[in-house]
């Protein structure tokens, strides 16, 4: 079945950026404001952790994207690579992954709450694009969302019945 209005869907992605980005500014806003102070005085060990973080996310994003080309080309769902494990590995690289190492290197309570509050935002904002793979894949991506997280592999895959 070939759908070419597919390759133009970008997702939620750029909606839920613009509201990470502010949810941040917020942060840092609040931040200066009360001045929450420093999670911990062992910056050195933050500071790898939050760049390993990092480079992780890079590489889930990358692996992700580069995974995509084949729903690009043949506008079939993807299944392969992270997505075997989750349905959006790129936002979670973000959510999961990036946005927490950089909370790490910064070293800032204040930075942890608007972290935090991002998983809630994203997964109301993912909805909208899981209702459109639903009409687009029909049982297809109904039956790979109940063996797949949204952001986190499941611990325990629901068998086929």
């Amino acid at each position: 079945m070939h759908r070419p209005g597919l390759k133009k869907i970008f997702g939620i992605g750029p909606l839920g950026a613009l509201i990470s980005l502010v949810l941040l500014a917020l942060a840092a806003w609040i931040d200066r404001s009360t001045g929450f102070g420093a999670i911990s005085r062992h910056v050195l060990v933050l500071r790898l952790t939050g760049g390993l973080l990092i480079l992780l996310g890079l590489g889930l994003h990358s692996w992700s994207f580069l995974t995509l080309r084949d729903w690009w080309r043949n506008d079939r769902l993807c299944t392969r690579g992270p997505f075997r494990y989750v349905r959006h590995p790129m936002y979670a690289a973000w959510i999961s992954l990036i946005i927490p190492g950089l909370v790490l290197i910064l070293n800032r309570w204040a930075f942890v709450f608007g972290m935090v509050a991002l998983h809630p935002v994203w997964h109301v904002l993912v909805r909208r694009e899981e209702g459109t793979m639903a009409r687009v894949f029909g049982e297809t991506y109904r039956n790979y969302a109940t063996q797949t997280g949204r952001f986190l592999p499941r611990l325990r895959r629901r068998l086929p019945e």
